[in-house]
């Protein structure tokens, strides 16, 4: 079996204010020691993660989907996710790492995290790639960062959190830029279908049914139904078993819960039930899955 996937913590101590660092990559080692964490393994984390890349080539693989790497271009992951990097000898490029409570505090109005409206509705997700034109702004923006990081001045928080908004300000034009060429009316249905997905992460698990997230929406089944199928052109229902089904294949690959274990642990009172719902999804049964992918990632 795979090790089961490790969670990694915040890589700074708790004592540092600043609840935000930058680091250099250069080939497939990230240069410095303070970073622990083999980030060309399946892993996920308990922060959010910017992956900037800006030169070179590799792979992203982002809970089981595969992204080439284009440069310059810039990843964004939220807590929870796995994810593995394939990176080229010559891959340059920088992490941005920070806290959820950090982002919080001084970011969250700007909605550029993945699973607001904004970003839910882009085709390529938090996703963003661009032309070494269009990344002049943000390469100064990132240096003035890492610079003023590295001084750690007694002024350099706030300086740092001022660089961050515009950084992510420019972020956020980018990604709206995209939306109006993928959509070009703003869709009134983005908040609903947002708070409908925050929802679903929380308790796929135990709520399986629509009429339950409507009713703990304040909303009616129709309503909510016509919201998500309209912005994402899925019913509720599929972003539902879409999630159990990636909860599913972690655990395939990743624990020694048998199949009917897995069904219990997803709420499924029916495991040949459920392993017809996975294979229906996915093309393989729940064991020539975890036998491929483990095949997979072993080799």
């Amino acid at each position: 079996m795979l090790e089961e996937i490790p969670v990694y913590e915040l890589p700074f101590p708790e004592k540092e204010k600043l609840a935000f660092k930058i680091y250099r990559v250069n080939g497939r080692k990230i240069r410095e020691e303070s970073f622990p964490h083999d980030t060309n393994l399946p892993h996920k984390h308990n922060y959010f993660e910017l992956c900037i890349f800006t030169n070179g080539t590799g792979q992203h693989e982002i809970d089981f989907m595969n992204y080439i790497i284009e440069t310059p271009g810039i990843h964004l992951l939220h807590p929870g996710q796995v994810h593995l990097i394939r990176r080229g000898e010559n891959y340059e490029g920088y992490l941005f790492v920070f806290s959820k409570e950090f982002y919080h505090l001084h970011f969250k109005g700007l909605e550029i995290i993945p699973g607001y409206p904004l970003v839910t509705q882009l085709s390529n997700g938090p996703i963003l790639n661009m032309s070494p034109e269009e990344f002049t702004d943000f390469s100064i923006l990132i240096s003035s960062v890492e610079k003023e990081f590295e001084q750690a001045l007694p002024e350099s928080e706030e300086i740092i959190i001022s660089f961050l908004n515009i950084f992510f300000l420019r972020l956020r034009s980018r990604f709206m830029a995209l939306l109006k060429k993928e959509n070009p009316v703003s869709h009134p249905s983005g908040n609903l279908v947002y708070l409908f997905n925050q929802l679903v992460e929380n308790h796929y698990k135990e709520i399986h049914q629509i009429g339950e997230y409507a009713e703990l929406l304040g909303e009616s089944p129709v309503v909510l139904n016509r919201a998500v199928k309209s912005l994402t052109g899925k019913t509720p229902g599929e972003l539902i078993v879409e999630r159990l089904i990636l909860e599913a294949r972690r655990l395939l690959l990743y624990s020694d819960l048998n199949n009917k274990e897995i069904a219990f642990k997803l709420n499924y009172d029916d495991p040949s039930y459920f392993a017809r719902i996975f294979r229906k999804k996915t093309g393989f049964t729940p064991t020539e899955f975890r036998s491929r992918m483990r095949k997979f990632y072993e080799s």
